[in-house]
């Protein structure tokens, strides 16, 4: 009896089951061409219409529809128009998926569509309905038919824009081709994919695209995982840019403006993120390689890799605007020594980055001691911190970090504060003054912290300190007198005569920007010299005074202070007036000749000097 009542209740829920399917395969699907509008008019926000709904097919697990002159308005915010309308669409689809509320289509022909897609400066999308998904699954298709049908695409955000014709048959696969805009630059768009695999089968689909202009080319070749799954793919990229900017129109890292760009790199899509393998490439003269993983989490980009450079040019890293800016601003302002470097943050608001770093070698317009580069840049928040930073030399290196904060309490602070911690070690003095002629061992160290929008007016208004002890080396004879303020020598003694360089020691304090010498010694075989006054960091101008004293008996001393004017590229050393005239030089020697002289220098302790201030070198 159990056993019997069991069967039946098993026949009766099978019977149920089947009498449901028979109900679901020969529903009249056009009966809910009502509801369909409304529930579409209230995931968009707007009244969708569709014109007519039938069913094509009478009976079947998988019926299709056809449905006529759909309509979907415009968002209000994008401008009069429509988003789409569909002249005539056929759509064939899985009954037992539907039941589970994802709509997994098996064929799909449009006739007549013209789709309108808009986005603005702010990010909002025309076509998105503020779900994480519409439920739909495409890579289920068995046959697919598009004709006379045409896409727009306006995008605000990133300045792009195209129109373009969709194709598409089972026989010959899926086609778009069109022109438009990027940043301003013309291009053409051209893209394929191969025919539908036959049934439906889930397979790795092959296609290519390709924007095409003189500012910008890229081209994608690859394979979807499965039939138009534009989300999940792997493909070979080549891209070539005027701009690395113009380039990340397309990819959305948030990259910033640089010289031409020319890439190849292997790529994995898996929405949102993007997985770069293999990168070679160029940026201007710049030599580039590495990987990286780019995801976008909400409205933030964040990006982690590893870039080694064979060789870089900071000048590369930024447009052509932005050097010719940089070009007027030099020309207007003359010489500087301090880099004008942005550091403003805004623009990467919503962009975190991680990235380990190498430069073998560093090239530069002219001469200079800085020749390799490695650490890592972590770009957290609108926080930079570059850690550990260490800066290879000719001779030497430097060693230290740099913090770029434009956190403010509530949200972006107006500008950014800029933390430099610089150890210069073991370095050779010849190497950063080339000109004056003057060698020695070298070092120093940097503590600085202010605020501005670029490194120069950072630096500019700064408090902290700035040290620097040169030793063991040498200088042209007749400079070594002159710093002693030995008129005769400098003027009498040998040009190919070399003095010793015992030590310079140059401490500055800093307060906004303000650096004042605490002290400033030179210590060489024929003198000390003594310097007093303040650097203006701002400016970079010089309201500095020396006072030397020869170590030996000179005939013409000159026993008045010398004031050091103009700025730290283009110093201007001005003798007293007393020292111009026949009458004073006279008096000059008068005074080697009755011993009026001033006493005679002595060395100082420079090792103590060093020692007292931490240096060992």
């Amino acid at each position: 009896m159990t056993r019997r009542l069991a069967i039946r209740i098993l026949a009766g829920f099978g019977g149920v089951a089947l009498l449901l399917l028979v109900i679901l395969a020969a529903f009249p699907w056009d009966r809910l061409r009502g509801p369909l509008e409304r529930q579409l008019s209230e995931d968009f926000a707007r009244p969708v219409r569709i014109g007519s709904m039938e069913r094509v097919d009478s009976f079947s697990l998988s019926p299709r529809l056809l449905v006529r002159d759909v309509r979907v308005p415009q968002a209000d915010w994008a401008g009069p128009g429509d988003l789409a309308r569909i002249r005539e669409l056929e759509i064939g689809f899985r009954l037992l998926p539907m039941l589970l509320g994802r709509l997994q289509a098996t064929s799909v022909s449009i006739a007549g569509a013209r789709l309108d897609f808009v986005r603005d400066a702010e990010g909002r999308e025309s076509w998105s309905t503020g779900e994480g998904g519409d439920g739909t699954d495409l890579s289920f298709i068995e046959r697919l038919e598009v004709s006379d049908s045409l896409i727009r695409y306006r995008d605000a955000k990133q300045d792009r824009a195209f129109t373009a014709t969709l194709t598409a048959t089972s026989e010959r696969g899926i086609d778009l081709a069109g022109s438009g805009t990027i940043r301003g630059a013309p291009v053409r768009i051209v893209a394929h994919g191969d025919p539908l695999p036959m049934g439906g089968a889930v397979a790795p689909w092959p296609f290519h695209a390709e924007i095409e202009g003189e500012a910008i080319d890229m081209r994608l070749v690859g394979t979807m995982d499965r039939p138009l799954d534009v989300d999940h793919f792997s493909a070979t990229m080549t891209g070539r840019g005027d701009d690395l900017k113009r380039l990340d129109a397309i990819i959305e890292a948030g990259l910033p403006g640089t010289q031409e760009v020319r890439m190849k790199a292997d790529v994995r899509r898996d929405f949102p993120d993007w997985t770069i393998m293999g990168l070679v490439g160029s940026i201007g003269r710049s030599e580039l390689a590495g990987e990286a993983v780019i995801r976008k989490r909400g409205e933030r980009s964040i990006i982690e890799g590893r870039i080694e450079a064979a060789q870089l040019d900071f000048d590369d890293l930024a447009s052509d605007e932005g050097l010719r800016r940089a070009a007027e601003k030099r020309e207007r302002v003359g010489p500087r020594l301090i880099p004008d470097t942005a550091i403003d943050l805004k623009r990467l608001a919503r962009t975190d980055i991680m990235l380990d770093f190498s430069v073998k070698r560093l090239l530069w317009p002219g001469p200079s001691p800085l020749q390799t580069m490695q650490g890592r840049f972590v770009l957290d928040r609108s926080r930079i911190v570059v850690k550990p930073l260490t800066i290879g030399l000719a001779e030497g290196r430097m060693n230290g970090e740099a913090v770029i904060d434009q956190r403010g309490p509530s949200g972006l602070a107006p500008e950014p504060m800029l933390t430099l911690a610089i150890d210069l070690d073991r370095a050779s003095l010849f190497e950063f003054a080339p000109d004056a002629g003057v060698d020695g061992r070298l070092a120093a160290r940097l503590r600085l912290a202010g605020p501005g929008g670029t490194v120069r007016e950072a630096i500019g208004r700064s408090t902290g300190t700035v040290t620097i002890f040169a030793r063991d080396g040498e200088l042209p004879d007749r400079t070594a007198s002159l710093l002693g303020q030995d008129i005769g020598r400098g003027i009498t003694g040998s040009r190919e005569k070399q003095a010793v360089l015992n030590c310079m020691i140059l401490h500055m304090d800093v307060t906004d920007g303000d650096g004042r010498m605490r002290p400033m010694v030179i210590d060489t075989s024929r003198a000390v010299s003594r310097f007093s006054g303040r650097v203006g960091l701002a400016d970079e101008r010089l309201g500095l005074t020396m006072m030397g004293a020869p170590k030996q008996n000179s005939v013409l001393r000159l026993d008045a202070p010398v004031r050091i004017s103009g700025t730290i590229k283009d110093p201007d050393v001005q003798l007293p007036e007393k020292a111009r005239s026949a009458g004073n030089v006279l008096r000059m020697l008068g005074r080697a000749i009755t011993g009026d002289q001033a006493p005679l220098a002595t060395s100082i302790d420079c090792a103590n000097e060093m020692a007292s201030r931490g240096f060992d070198f």
